[in-house]
């Protein structure tokens, strides 16, 4: 067993005891006993303070993964040597930490955590709280997977599904953006942990199972996967098979960091034990993830991107004017870019789904005068009809205040820019960069005074009405 290639150990013996390691691995067998040293954090309570029986701030790990009362921490404060004072003092900072006790976390959660906070640096300033997000994070994680496990209950997988998947052609656009957001993950997990950012890689792959995988794809394929009509057959088993791929891969890419669900979760997953000599018989025992360069896709990241706007603008519209999900609206969007355009055009069910809407028309040249407006940028206009829905005197007044607050912003940058000097001192790239700021600017006001117009005008008709 010597030599050994990785020493983990703290920073505050690395000259007590790493380095007399050094030097008598090499006296007595002329070789280093390991080539790479990683040093953890310290973990401190949550005010940074070292932990340490005289302060009375130790938590025992367990009491973290098994949860523990707040009656049971105090009695361990009596049952040890601390001054009767230092005991008062220790039992008063435990119950203004742990009023409750501490709750029930598990190990997976704890990992996740203490994970979570090797970004920090040297030390670990431990909340338990922020452990507590993470036993949320487990229980979204199982549920979603249970969830998912419905969509593809009828599915069967074989080994070569993946390869299968991306030249079988019949790939929906949701589906190559979930395959390349799957691959990109992998691909930042893997450059992280052989770089020790083990935080980073912990922020990664609870990004793309958060931000990918549950609110966007999952939400996608419902209508694709509960629609089992001989025409939806193809896309339907492009969906099932790349959410098949992304469960069991985003498992294998979670489970150095959380053992236990994700072998839980993996076991479950249909096809299990059919899938050749090969398949392994654990989680434990299946490859790590590698990306696949072939299957990453800038493009269709790009074109999810641009839908993923307009679908929060299209929410956002919902959201301010109180419409429930049950009713669904009839939007319409300008768009400038050409390649927004494309981009919009194939994710138009995805933006219905996500957006409850009832149609989408892109540049139409019969938008409805009765239509509340949401600009993203200077490029993209969000538009909904809100004939029958919406109090028009309220939206006016709604739109004046959005028009004060950016008036004045349009205003000062006109100023500073007709100021004396400021073509000769400023730099062109800043000069280019407040140019196309004015002019987002003093398109916004148009659109805000165009929109007041139109609702006076509604008002009006209403009334006469």
């Amino acid at each position: 067993f010597y030599p050994t290639s990785l020493l983990e150990t703290g920073l505050d013996i690395i000259f007590f005891w790493v380095a007399r390691m050094v030097m008598m691995g090499l006296a007595l067998t002329d070789q280093l006993p390991f080539h790479t040293v990683y040093l953890h954090a310290m973990v401190r309570d949550k005010d940074g303070r070292k932990m340490s029986k005289s302060l009375g701030n130790v938590i025992d790990p367990l009491e973290v993964i098994n949860g523990c009362t707040l009656e049971s921490l105090l009695k361990k404060l009596d049952s040890g040597n601390l001054p009767a004072k230092e005991v008062e003092r220790a039992k008063k900072d435990q119950a203004t930490d742990f009023p409750d006790g501490i709750p029930e976390c598990g190990s997976d959660a704890l990992r996740f955590g203490l994970l979570a906070y090797t970004v920090q640096g040297r030390d670990i300033n431990l909340d338990i709280k922020r452990v507590v997000g993470y036993r949320q994070f487990c229980n979204k994680l199982w549920n979603a997977t249970r969830f998912a496990l419905q969509f593809v209950s009828d599915f069967k997988p074989t080994p070569t599904l993946l390869d299968d998947l991306m030249s079988g052609g019949k790939m929906a656009p949701r589906d190559k953006y979930m395959v390349s957001r799957l691959m990109t993950g992998v691909e930042a997990v893997n450059n992280f942990f052989s770089s020790y950012r083990f935080g980073d890689a912990q922020n990664a792959s609870y990004s793309l199972w958060i931000n990918d995988l549950c609110d966007v794809y999952l939400e996608l394929v419902k209508p694709v996967v509960y629609d089992t009509s001989e025409a939806n057959k193809d896309s339907r088993l492009a969906a099932q098979s790349t959410l098949w791929v992304a469960l069991e891969m985003g498992l294998r890419l979670l489970h150095p960091m959380m053992p236990f669900v994700t072998e839980e979760l993996w076991q479950r997953l249909p096809g299990r034990g059919t899938l050749g000599e090969d398949e392994p018989q654990s989680i434990m025992l299946a490859p790590y993830p590698e990306c696949i360069e072939a299957y990453k896709s800038r493009k269709s990241e790009d074109a999810m991107g641009v839908a993923l706007k307009v679908i929060k603008a299209c929410r956002s519209l919902r959201s301010s004017y109180n419409i429930t999900n049950k009713v669904l609206t009839q939007f319409y969007l300008k768009v400038e870019s050409a390649e927004d355009v494309t981009a919009i055009e194939s994710h138009v069910d995805d933006v219905k789904t996500l957006g409850k809407a009832s149609g989408v028309a892109i540049n139409a040249s019969n938008v409805p005068q009765s239509v509340g407006i949401v600009v993203i940028d200077n490029q993209t206009t969000v538009m909904m009809d809100l004939a029958g829905l919406v109090d028009f005197k309220a939206e006016i007044k709604k739109l004046e205040k959005s028009l004060k607050q950016t008036l004045p912003a349009a205003t000062n940058l006109e100023k500073k820019m007709a100021a004396s000097g400021y073509e000769e001192k400023v730099a062109a790239d800043l000069k280019a960069a407040n140019i196309e700021k004015l002019a987002g600017l003093k398109k916004k006001l148009g659109d805000i005074e165009a929109a007041i117009a139109n609702f006076q005008k509604l008002a009006e008709q209403e009334a006469n009405n």
